[in-house]
């Protein structure tokens, strides 16, 4: 019996590339350019809805959530990670002008936040939604309250594997500015033929970060190290109260 092909997954983070990823496999396994193909889809962060499809499709990503890695297995994972401080900085601004329309849900429950998986923050006011939370806030507490928001995600950074060979694990500050070399060993790493890999390289180029900040008003700024600017010494402390050895699991030490 031949040995089953692996899943191809991917899984990242809110804030950490989602939506360029996407493009460049839609790019790749497009079903109306190429209908003999599965296809791929990206399930936000609905962990049962993923659960429930990633075997018929050809590729699919799903955010803001640890893996049961024997129940996808075989898998070839390929993850995003961003210093998990600039994702609270960029999120802290991207939450704030109310971008997804969860953010603008009033009196949130964590039902309401599934598609993100994120924890309503303390401190939330009767009728008030998130955006409004942020606008209210000083800019020190509303990174606070992004901080309380991440919490599953950064927990769940802790759990993954480090070590695993099926799992690449690959930098946010690596990728931006350098897409057509990161791409090319992403789409490697998923063992595609060459032509779908030349067509994901080119995607990737197409949508770059550089080339797409002007056009799309998802992009606010792909720069890293924006904590430095953002964070004060009290930012710190508590970050590092609430998730103590995270930066250096992650490797942002």
């Amino acid at each position: 019996m031949p040995d089953q092909k692996p899943n191809l997954i991917h899984c990242s983070y809110h804030k950490c590339l989602t939506k360029y990823y996407a493009r460049v496999m839609l790019a790749i396994f497009s079903r109306r350019r190429r209908p003999w193909k599965k296809g791929y889809s990206h399930f936000n962060s609905w962990i049962n809805r993923f659960m429930a499809s990633y075997r018929n499709l050809d590729a699919a990503s799903v955010n803001n959530h640890v893996l049961d890695l024997e129940a996808v297995a075989p898998y070839r994972i390929t993850r995003f990670i961003r210093d998990p401080r600039d994702m609270i900085v960029s999120g802290y601004h991207y939450h704030k002008r109310a971008a997804e329309v969860w953010c603008e849900v009033k009196d949130p429950t964590e039902k309401d936040w599934e598609t993100v998986n994120g924890r309503i923050p303390d401190g939330m006011l009767p009728g008030e939604s998130y955006s409004e939370m942020l606008q209210r806030l000083s800019v020190e507490e509303g990174l606070f309250a992004e901080m309380q928001f991440r919490e599953k995600h950064f927990k769940g950074m802790l759990t993954w594997p480090n070590d695993d060979p099926n799992i690449l694990l690959i930098r946010y500050e690596d990728i931006i500015g350098n897409e057509e070399a990161i791409f090319s060993k992403l789409l490697d790493f998923y063992e595609l033929p060459a032509r779908e890999k030349a067509r994901g390289v080119k995607a990737a180029i197409k949508h770059s970060a550089s080339r797409m900040q002007s056009k799309n008003t998802h992009i606010r700024n792909p720069e890293p190290n924006q904590w430095k600017r953002t964070f004060t010494d009290e930012t710190e402390k508590r970050f590092e109260e609430l998730y103590p050895g995270l930066v250096e699991y992650v490797g942002y030490a």
